[in-house]
């Protein structure tokens, strides 16, 4: 099956010389959460609203600055190799081209995902979803959540209390909940900026009593403040037992990509299913693997994915009692460069019914940089020195600390300068 059927023309376009910071505006109403970037009238690139929000940009950085050269698919290309890219590029919109390398519009997860969905009804729930969840509490303060999704480079995470969903938290909910904070403290809101009571998450929580103030020190306390106060309350749910192509059904009903996971007849959370794992799903052979996701699988030069696959059994069969359900390799290339070769962050993590393990290597090129990462989890692994998801918790480190208001900052750095040219 090609994707001809679900190309679409529906997308949200941003000049190559439009500033950075005027991109948080574009995603506001934009479902998809990747902007195309046009020069000239012809295709530049893409920007993916977890990718803009999740680091600092200068004031005079532009959107073909931030914009990521994606792989370009035809009308007549296979689905599953569409959602094979999709996944390890992690990418909802990948730009479609025709035979003269003219672009023509777009290709959706969502999209693909419909088209399929009665050949998704051969597996379950239970076949896909990731069953390590990463999640906070109620009472996870601002600055942690944001710390998570940065480290684990998700864009929303669900809120669990006593092993129950309360709501969902994205990046897009923390922007816009910064923001209307600073507009109340700025416009001089005796009451405090937490919008039920004042109450910060912490014993030394300061309220803020209005007007203008040190940005620094308010800013500092917002990170503060209890991810109830901006969660989204909301949360969808299904079960292990459920068919995969009914699950996407119900995220298609309700406008989501994901779902909670519960136990049948319970409200325990077990897990969390996406629109990603449909797609993964839909690239498995028959072959007996350990499935691998591999994302930014572009920066593979001299390792291909076998290799990966491989390493990762290696690992596997180190450790005789552990089983590993799922694991993930995630690339991100640096502008340093030593001789033409460039400086890469390989994360390789690990599901297993031991636990989840992780390591990160920093090294020039691909394959070393998967090499230390691979030796630092495979250490782990012996080590058993796997991560607790219910000690997620933790406060930052400095450095994560620092790098948290730095984010935040931007975020605010972008409001006001897209105020002050209205």
């Amino acid at each position: 099956m090609d994707i001809d059927g679900v190309v679409s023309t529906e997308y949200v376009e941003q000049d190559a010389k439009t500033p950075a910071s005027k991109l948080r505006g574009a995603f506001d109403t934009n479902e998809d959460r990747v902007i195309i970037v046009t020069n000239g009238g012809s295709f530049a690139g893409v920007v993916s609203q977890k990718q803009l929000l999740s680091s600092h940009h200068p004031p005079d950085e532009t959107a073909m600055n931030v914009a990521i050269d994606p792989p370009q698919v035809s009308r007549h290309e296979d689905v599953r190799e569409v959602a094979r890219l999709m996944v390890e590029n992690e990418l909802k919109i990948l730009p479609v081209f025709d035979e003269g390398d003219q672009f023509v519009g777009v290709v959706k997860a969502m999209d693909i995902v419909e088209e399929v969905q009665e050949n998704l009804n051969t597996l379950d729930v239970e076949d896909v979803y990731t069953r390590d969840l990463i999640s906070v509490e109620r009472d996870t303060t601002v600055g942690q959540v944001i710390n998570h999704l940065i480290e684990n480079k998700i864009s929303r995470v669900p809120v669990v209390e006593d092993g129950s969903a309360e709501g969902m938290v994205s990046i897009a909910d923390l922007v816009d909940f910064t923001v209307r904070q600073v507009e109340k403290q700025e416009g001089g809101d005796a009451g405090g900026f937490d919008g039920h009571g004042g109450e910060g998450s912490t014993t030394d929580f300061r309220a803020s009593s209005g007007g203008y103030g040190e940005r620094a020190g308010f800013e500092a306390r917002l990170l503060d403040l209890p991810t109830r106060d901006v969660m989204t309350p909301t949360t969808y749910t299904t079960t292990p037992q459920e068919s995969l192509g009914d699950a996407i059904g119900e995220m298609l009903e309700k406008e989501c990509s994901s779902l909670v996971v519960v136990g049948e007849g319970t409200d325990e959370v077990v897990g969390i299913v996406t629109v990603t794992d449909a797609l993964d799903a839909l690239t498995n052979t028959d072959e007996e693997r350990i499935p691998v996701q591999i994302a930014n699988a572009k920066l593979l030069d001299t390792l291909s994915r076998d290799e990966v696959a491989k390493r990762i059994e290696r690992i596997d069969g180190k450790r005789t009692e552990m089983n590993i359900l799922e694991s993930k390799v995630v690339f991100h290339e640096h502008e340093e460069r030593l001789r033409g070769m460039p400086l890469v962050e390989a994360t390789v993590r690990l599901f297993t019914d031991k636990g989840r393990f992780f390591g990160t290597g920093e090294e020039y090129g691909a394959e070393a940089a998967f090499n230390t990462a691979s030796e630092i989890v495979e250490e782990n692994v012996l080590e058993d020195k796997g991560r607790d998801m219910t000690e997620r918790n933790d406060r930052p480190t400095a450095e994560k600390q620092e790098q948290v208001e730095s984010i935040v900052d931007w975020w605010l750095e972008g409001e006001e300068e897209g105020e002050g040219e209205a």
